[in-house]
């Protein structure tokens, strides 16, 4: 029976050596005397998944019927989660109508912010430019959802080819998240110090990796022995569910480390350790220091979405954004293979338009993020919460792009899917065809959904107010 001495505190941690700590998931010993997990408040998260380029639109929308979504072929590994996808037609980047800088970058500037690219002194292809003139809404909802925790965001990447890949500055045709007007809020590009950053406050250098190749059940095993045997058969399932993901995490990160090099004596030494270094094929558009090799983003995304379901499970934060590329997309895609069975020989960023318009590769391209945001989607099914109920459940989680046609640039009709259950506002299976109208008021309707009263986000003359029929009162 659930009592006030045996009751655990929910901020409980399990620490081990070196300073790894691990948050405990949502558990019934964690509720006061007297109260059920219907009573308990399951945090709703934001997840941002952003992709780069934007899309096919003709293969990107899915038909719809009497019976729900079904999906195409592009998007086809989304399917098994049509109940909880919810696609978004009608909304353009009006935004990008304003400011400087090239469409990529205006269009980076204003997906989050709902706000113009400033003036400034970086080179954008399209003028010098600076960031964007405005908080974006992971931010503003981050404000009023993560308060107390470690972090109040998590931002993460894959793939990258300029600005934070190379260990420099960050560019506008880089950043979605901002805190404020020109205060981008760059992603990590590392493995390591996102690890060190959710799980880790001890060293950073070869004898922190070594400890990471210790099993961190382990060096936790007499706590979890403490812990586990104040709770009932159902919480210890739950528990040991919640270990298992982040020993998935860090054997995931120790496969990684293990396979491509050997461990530097000092990440902060070594900028480029995760990184794939450039290449001279395919340079004819910015030189060879421009284009990432790109053969290890698939391992280090898929440790990246790891990382970012274990710190949202973990209670490290309620907001968290997955970058899989900078704007520039400018990692050689070799990893992938055509309908011939041939490798792609290019970075994504040519075959939108560099090198003309190429539907066939970028179909590809296009499926293989539908592929890696299934894997987040599944992983975060995975992880059951306090009230029964899924992380993906009690998260919105919003795919996103800086464009919507790739050999243009055109950037109405943006390719908005809208995914989880956002604590059950959100029904999925559904194609929502909105009037032309600014994306601004879909931020407004994401700032509504997390507590605000706001009519408008971004801009003011690009808002009309909060979508009708997205998510339910």
């Amino acid at each position: 029976m659930l009592t006030s001495k045996n009751r655990i505190h929910r901020r409980t941690v399990l620490r081990g050596a070196g300073g790894l700590a691990i948050g405990l998931p949502f558990l019934s010993a964690m509720l006061r005397p007297g109260q059920s997990h219907a009573a308990d408040e399951t945090p709703l998260r934001l997840v941002i998944f952003y992709t780069p380029g934007g899309t096919l639109l003709d293969k990107w929308l899915p038909t719809s019927d009497a019976s729900g979504l079904t999906l195409q072929p592009m998007l086809e590994p989304l399917t098994p989660f049509r109940d909880r996808l919810t696609f978004v037609q009608g909304l353009g980047l009006q935004i990008t109508q304003l400011g400087v800088g090239h469409p990529h970058s205006r269009g980076m500037a204003g997906v989050l912010t709902g706000r113009e690219l400033l003036p400034g002194s970086f080179a954008t292809n399209g003028g010098n430019a600076s960031f964007a003139n405005g908080i974006s809404i992971d931010q503003l909802v981050a404000s009023r959802i993560s308060t107390g925790l470690p972090l109040q965001s998590l931002e993460v990447a894959a793939g990258w080819s300029t600005g934070l890949g190379a260990g420099g500055m960050p560019h506008p045709a880089n950043i979605i998240n901002s805190a404020g007007p020109k205060q981008p809020i760059p992603p990590s590009g590392s493995p390591v110090a996102t690890f060190k950053r959710l799980f880790g406050d001890g060293k950073t250098d070869i004898d922190q990796q070594r400890l990471w190749s210790t099993s961190i059940l382990d060096s936790v095993a007499e706590q979890y022995r403490r812990v586990s045997q104040q709770l009932g058969a159902e919480d210890r399932q739950k528990l040991e569910a919640h270990l298992a993901l982040i020993e998935e995490s860090r054997r995931g990160l120790e496969a990684e480390v293990n396979a491509t090099c050997k461990p530097p004596t000092s990440v902060s030494s070594d900028p480029n350790f995760y990184e794939d270094g450039f290449s001279d094929g395919a340079a004819s558009d910015g030189g060879a220091d421009a284009i990432s090799n790109g053969a290890k983003v698939p391992v280090k995304g898929a440790t990246m979405t790891e990382l970012l379901v274990a710190g949202l499970a973990c209670g490290s934060t309620n907001v968290a954004t997955m970058q899989w590329a900078d704007g520039e997309a400018k990692f050689l895609l070799g990893f992938l293979k055509d309908n011939n069975g041939k490798a792609l020989v290019d970075h994504h960023h040519g075959y939108q338009h560099d090198r003309g318009f190429q539907p066939g590769s970028l179909e590809v391209i296009h499926h293989f993020y539908a592929e890696r945001f299934a894997d987040l989607l599944l992983r975060m099914s995975a992880v059951v919460e306090g009230n029964g109920k899924t992380l993906l459940d009690n998260s919105l989680v919003v795919a996103i792009s800086e464009i919507q046609k790739p050999d243009t640039h055109d950037q109405r009709n943006m390719p908005f899917i809208l995914a989880g259950g956002a604590g059950g506002r959100l029904r999925g299976n559904r194609l929502l065809r909105m009037p032309e109208q600014p994306h601004n008021n879909l931020l407004v309707s994401i700032a509504n959904l997390f507590g605000g009263t706001e009519t408008k986000f971004g801009h003011p003359d690009f808002c009309t107010g909060a979508l009708s029929g997205v998510f339910d009162a």
